[in-house]
């Protein structure tokens, strides 16, 4: 018999359901369910009637913990290396240390385990970093609202390191080549991003970018919170789904159907661990990778098993990822966009479809430029895909949100309405710009950056906006685990009960082939439909009037502009002359702040201060400078001649010493020409001689007191 007939008799092959890639039957008995079910609830209740702490021995770190609360935490040393990405908040850096010996009581013993720190070092360590780090060693706390300790023991960690004291050792990094790469990329792509940003608009681009979150005010972070809107600025499913296409796109172009899998499989994984690598986005990952399996296979990729088949192997090599509430959030977000989207879908068509049509009588004529925005194929597309993903992962995500925060956004459908159709655009054109200025053509980036900054600009405008409203969120406190399973059996239910109809496949099967993903945020599918019926000549033109609109109402307006920041504690003043030359006087003790505040005053292209000027070495007054120089370019740095030597400015002094900006000093009689008429005279301090009678270290009796002077308007500025 010839191999055609061999084919057509042989038995199939029993090795998929085997090894449990396939079902060995068609249905599965109810008792095999009930079965499943039930070893299913009782490992969950096991696990939950435990603390998730591991078997401690002394060989592991966490075995000498003490407790801060009662004094009996033991001063300890050491040795190890930064195992984590330092992520820098309000002037202070967390890194998690990989141990591997500790030093107690002069006995020096091998130990393995991580642990935490917050350190105030001006050094930015790396990771790789070899350490020797002293202090106490204590265990995790349990606050009142939140379980710190489990946090961190779903991390691994199981041990914090109070009042830390770190000794950087000499040697190669000992972080492993691929993560060390990785992180270095992400380094240089944050700091990139604060130099052509202004804040907070470069924060929230690290973090809807690069997954770095840590310097977005905390003020803004809120209004994100409350208006439900906050999933925007964190790596989720959208992002990792644009990536999967435009990789598989690539590859497929380059290298044909077959070639494209491994090229594709790498960059998840590389994109996937620049942005940090939490639960979110590895469950995202895990289904990009599978999509793109099933593609070059040839097999039909369907979304919900895809969902479970990530979920499984996340649990199965890390079972307490089930109580990360990120993992949690995004894997009932993308589920509700899967199940409940599609039920959507026809309400919305059918209400949307006629509005737009009498609508169109007021649009330009068919065929005419523009025209096909108006279309209803395309507007109602847009509008639709929005009220669809807000509404879908509004319903599968609140019960959670409700249970694990106790607040309701009632304004987040609208919002998210909003500011939903410009995130792809930040997405497509932040990235472009990070790959043009990582590979040195900075000034290219700056002019690509244009589209994202408006993108952010307008996210932050209308979360402002909506946050604004009172009666925006609601207290839940009474929503309890009970309601939110009776909740979530009710969402099921309905689903259930009203299966999709065939013309709703037909749009859901249509909408998989257009965005070429298996289950498609709806967010990243309306840049896609923007960019396919886009006319770009249009297009083109309508961003390049706009940038010169922009830049021509943002040039100076030929006035003296005096600008009191709102730094916190301390001072921050900026001064703009006529012409343009720019001076910052102070700038509060929280650099974050100083950041947003002056985004708001200067343009985002603007990365130039002429004068930098501290008129006294306090913190909150010079902190928020230390790190100026990574921001801006720095024409000359002014400090009081009587505390220039002082101790408290070094650290001030060295950055800017680092990026070769002069520093002068200034004492009574002494003045600053601006141009334009514009001076700042010093009025204080005399020279040293003179405070004789006054303390030597009062930094207060020597600060700068200036006079600003234009024409016949003066202004005193005390420090």
């Amino acid at each position: 018999m010839d191999a055609k007939g061999v084919a057509k008799t042989a038995k199939p092959m029993r090795w998929p359901a085997t090894a449990g890639f396939a079902a060995p039957r068609r249905s599965l008995s109810s008792w095999l369910i009930g079965a499943v079910a039930l070893a299913g609830i009782c490992g969950v209740l096991r696990l939950g009637s435990h603390p998730p702490q591991p078997c401690l021995g002394p060989s592991q770190l966490a075995y000498y913990n003490g407790d801060e609360r009662d004094s009996s935490s033991p001063r300890v040393t050491v040795d190890g290396f930064v195992a984590s990405y330092p992520v820098l908040r309000d002037g202070r850096q967390r890194l998690d240390i990989e141990v591997e010996s500790l030093e107690l009581s002069g006995e020096r013993k091998k130990v393995s385990g991580r642990l935490r720190i917050q350190t105030g070092d001006v050094y930015r360590y790396r990771y790789g970093e070899s350490v020797r780090v002293r202090g106490e060693l204590t265990e995790p706390p349990i606050f009142e609202d939140f379980d710190y300790r489990a946090y961190l023991a779903r991390k691994h960690i199981h041990s914090l390191l109070l009042r830390p004291r770190i000794e950087p050792q000499p040697g190669m990094l000992r972080g492993g080549f691929p993560l060390e790469l990785i992180y270095d990329v992400r380094s240089r792509g944050e700091m990139l991003l604060n130099r052509l940003l202004p804040e907070p608009h470069a924060s929230l681009a690290n973090g809807m970018l690069l997954g770095i979150e840590a310097g977005i005010p905390r003020e803004l972070y809120d209004k994100f919170n409350l208006t439900g809107t906050s999933h925007v600025i964190v790596i989720s499913g959208s992002n990792v789904a644009l990536v999967t296409g435009v990789l598989m796109a690539l590859g497929i172009r380059s290298f044909g159907k077959r070639g494209a899998l491994w090229p594709t499989l790498g960059g998840l994984a590389f994109y996937a661990l620049l942005v940090g690598g939490d639960a979110a986005v590895m469950r995202a990952a895990l289904m990009g990778s599978l999509f793109a399996v099933a593609t070059v296979l040839g097999r039909r990729s369907t979304a919900l098993v895809s969902l479970a088949a990530a979920c499984w192997l996340m649990t199965l090599w890390s079972p307490l990822m089930l109580w990360d509430v990120g993992f949690q959030l995004s894997s009932a977000a993308t589920a509700g966009l899967i199940l409940i989207g599609p039920a959507l879908t026809g309400g919305f068509s059918s209400f949307l479809n006629p509005l737009i049509t009498r609508l169109r009588k007021w649009g330009p004529s068919p065929g005419s430029p523009g025209a096909e925005f108006l279309m209803p194929s395309s507007i109602g597309d847009l509008l639709r895909d929005a009220l669809i993903m807000s509404l879908a992962a509004n319903i599968a995500t609140f019960p959670l949100i409700a249970y694990y925060f106790g607040r309701l956004s009632l304004i987040s459908l609208l919002a998210n309405l909003l500011i939903v159709p410009v995130q792809p655009w930040i997405m497509i054109f932040g990235g472009i710009a990070l790959t043009v200025g990582l590979s040195g053509l900075e000034q290219i980036a700056q002019y690509l950056l244009f589209i994202p900054y408006a993108s952010l600009r307008w996210t932050t405008m209308v979360v402002n906006w909506s946050a604004s409203f009172q009666g925006a969120s609601v207290e839940v406190d009474w929503f309890g685990g009970s309601a939110a399973a009776l909740t979530y059996a009710a969402i099921l239910g309905l689903y259930w009960r009203r299966p999709i109809s065939s013309s709703l496949r037909r749009f859901w099967r249509r909408t998989i082939r257009l965005c070429a993903l298996p289950h498609r945020e709806a967010s990243t599918r309306i840049g896609l439909v923007l960019l396919r019926k886009a006319n770009w000549t249009a297009g083109i033109f309508a961003a390049v009037a706009g940038l010169v609109w922009w830049f021509a109402l943002t040039q100076p307006d030929g006035q003296l502009h005096v600008q009191f920041l709102d730094v916190g504690q301390g001072d921050g003043i900026f001064i703009q002359t006529p012409s343009g030359r720019q001076v910052l006087i102070d700038g509060g003790d929280d650099s974050q702040q100083l950041y947003a505040e002056l985004g708001a005053v200067m343009p985002f292209w603007d990365r130039r201060i002429d004068y930098a000027l501290v008129t006294h070495p306090d913190w909150d007054h010079l902190g928020g400078q230390t790190d100026l120089p990574e921001r801006f370019k720095i024409g000359s740095a002014i400090i009081s001649e009587n505390t220039r030597g002082h101790e408290d400015s070094e650290i001030w002094l060295s950055a800017l010493g680092a990026a070769n900006v002069p520093v002068e000093g200034l004492q009574r009689g002494g003045w600053l020409d601006l141009g334009d008429g514009v001076a700042l005279w010093a009025l204080w301090p005399p020279p040293e001689e003179e405070l004789k009678s006054f303390d030597e270290d009062d930094k207060n009796e020597r600060s700068l007191v200036l006079k600003l002077i234009y024409g016949d308007f003066t202004a005193l500025l005390t420090g």
